[in-house]
């Protein structure tokens, strides 16, 4: 059985430009379905086709074409910001509200809940309220209220974005069983790291149209569609790409061990001895003293944090969902005061400033753009925190990074209006400007594709160029180990690790304990015991083609 996209067509106004452009495809029931493309290129639109919210509730612009399924078919969605989908206080009354709105009775309800809860593990959270919960959570919640509904096709639009590498794990495990169940799941989001194992087919989406409509390992070995559409791929499948370079006869693989096996085969077993560096220490720009935080709700979010910010350095927050990152971050720019302890900025405490006089100095930029946008041009908004804080600028300078950031032809649009990943970029590139000379990322890659990450390391390059300090919350491993020189763990509200990047690579059991993997090119480097361990795909293969060339391979 299949359901089929026929020839849809959609522009948001009857003068706008097509955004979808005769879209047509099949989804196989039972199986998992990617759709792939760069920021903008109408996936969340046709998301809004298919849960009818086009035409229904936005009637305003032309749409042609049909999304054929069964009169009696259930289609639920898991929206790209869960905000905009839990309702109610508490996380019970925002998983049995869809429920409610079925008529399904009280008994079922609760044997759903049940079932959802366990499943997702989220007993723990059943007491809690929606409000306090950490990005992820209120994400997982969301993904429960859907799947407690039991939709025939299930649609989710970036559902794990604000996931750490365990959630993302759960989900992946989940969407297997769904599909194993001759559910249908459609999957809308460039990021297929996490997918990668479940995912059986592939459509690729560029300028509104179908470029590309095939089987994932068709997908895979397509490497320069998926650059064309900016997807993100497996480190391992990236190493694939860089070595098959190379070694031509090397074979695909997407998992670590596949990996493993055909870098073994190309050095013939060969193991050396790694490098590993010292830590370095630099002076810190904040210092955080005996740091506590209890929620209303009784819940300790942070519990007795010391920490050091190095000025000058790029610096990650990691750990589970609900460790306390945000409401560690949150400290640093005052938007939470701290139940016990101290935030000092350049030995001074911070906590009886407020939020507008930290931010000349720590600025923050939110996990969900939406609460930051509100300017009614792209221009104004990345200007807006130079304008409130008096400092100049010019019309070429923000011209260049308009330039620079693509965004150039935006400039004049209403912010909202733009892609979830254009949207964050801007808040990221909004404070520039500032007069701030300590920038927070709170998961800056959230929407975004493979170009606008690409854009964001660069970005944050630059930013430490310039002397800034940027402090990133990241589930993104490798996207971390190429960026940061120094991090902080958290673990249950707990600071479990403090120090630089090469002390943090040697750290297994660390990794272990907080349920996160290293990132690929590390393992490997370890496995392989490199000359040094790699943090970039670029270097690892290097690393690879020199100990191949050593032992006569033609590379």
């Amino acid at each position: 059985m299949e359901y089929n996209i026929n020839h849809i067509s959609y522009k948001y106004s009857k003068d706008g430009p097509l955004v979808l452009d005769d879209v047509s495809f099949s989804i196989q029931k039972g199986k998992v379905t990617a759709i792939v493309g760069p920021s903008g290129c109408g996936k969340t639109t046709l998301v809004e086709i298919f849960s009818q919210i086009i035409p229904k509730l936005i009637s305003a612009g032309e749409l042609s074409g049909s999304f054929d399924v069964p009169e009696d078919t259930f289609v639920s969605v898991v929206s790209q910001n869960p905000e905009n989908q839990l309702f109610g206080y508490g996380v019970e009354d925002a998983i049995a509200f869809g429920m409610e709105n079925l008529g399904i009775s009280q008994q079922e309800i609760s044997e759903r809940m049940e079932y959802v809860l366990d499943l997702l593990n989220l007993q723990y959270l059943r007491k809690r309220s929606v409000a306090n919960l950490s990005g992820g959570q209120r994400q997982s919640v969301c993904i429960a209220s859907v799947l407690a509904m039991d939709p025939d096709v299930l649609i989710m639009d970036e559902p794990v974005s604000s996931l750490d590498p365990n959630g993302k794990k759960m989900v992946q495990n989940i969407l297997g069983q769904l599909s194993a169940n001759m559910n249908t799941v459609v999957l809308v989001d460039n990021n297929l790291v996490w997918s990668a194992n479940i995912v059986d087919h592939v459509i690729g989406l560029l300028d509104g149209k179908v470029v590309f409509d095939g089987s994932r390992d068709e997908f895979f070995q397509n490497f320069e569609l998926q650059e064309k559409l900016g997807v993100i791929i497996p480190q391992e499948v990236e190493i694939y790409r860089s070595l098959s370079k190379h070694f031509p006869d090397i074979k695909l693989f997407y998992t670590m061990e596949e990996a493993k096996g055909q870098i073994e085969a190309l050095l013939n077993g060969r193991r050396g001895t790694p490098s590993v560096a010292g830590e370095k220490k630099g002076s810190a720009v904040i210092t955080v003293h005996n740091l506590e935080k209890t929620f209303q709700d009784g819940f300790h979010a942070l519990i007795d944090i010391n920490a050091n910010i190095p000025e000058g350095n790029v610096v990650a927050i990691l750990g589970q969902n609900g460790s306390g990152k945000t409401t560690f971050v949150k400290h640093l720019n005052g938007l939470l005061k701290p139940t016990a302890g101290d935030v000092r900025y350049r030995k001074e405490s911070i906590l009886q400033k407020t939020v507008a006089q930290i931010s000349k100095n720590i600025i923050l930029v939110f996990q969900h753009p939406e609460h930051m946008l509100f300017e009614e041009t792209v221009e104004r908004e990345m200007t807006f925190c130079a304008r409130m804080q008096g400092v100049p600028f010019t019309e070429e300078e923000i011209l260049k990074v308009l330039q620079n950031y693509h965004l150039e032809e935006e400039k004049d649009l209403f912010p909202l209006n733009l892609s979830m990943g254009k949207k964050h970029m801007l808040t990221i590139l909004s404070v520039l400007f500032s007069s701030a000379d300590v920038i927070v990322l709170d998961e800056p890659t959230l929407g975004m594709d493979g170009f606008l990450i690409k854009d964001l390391e660069e970005l944050i390059i630059s930013l430490k160029k310039s002397g800034k300090t940027v402090v990133m919350i990241s589930h993104e491993i490798p996207l971390v180990f190429k960026c940061v020189d120094h991090a902080i763990i958290l673990n249950r509200g707990e600071k479990i690790f403090e120090g630089d990047k090469e002390v943090l690579a040697g750290k297994d059991e660390l990794f272990e304990q907080i349920n996160i993997n290293l990132p690929p090119v590390v393992v490997l480097s370890k496995e392989f015991k490199l000359e040094h361990i790699s943090y970039n795909v670029e270097d690892f293969t290097e690393q690879i083609c020199q100990l191949a060339a050593k032992q006569g391979r033609e590379v």
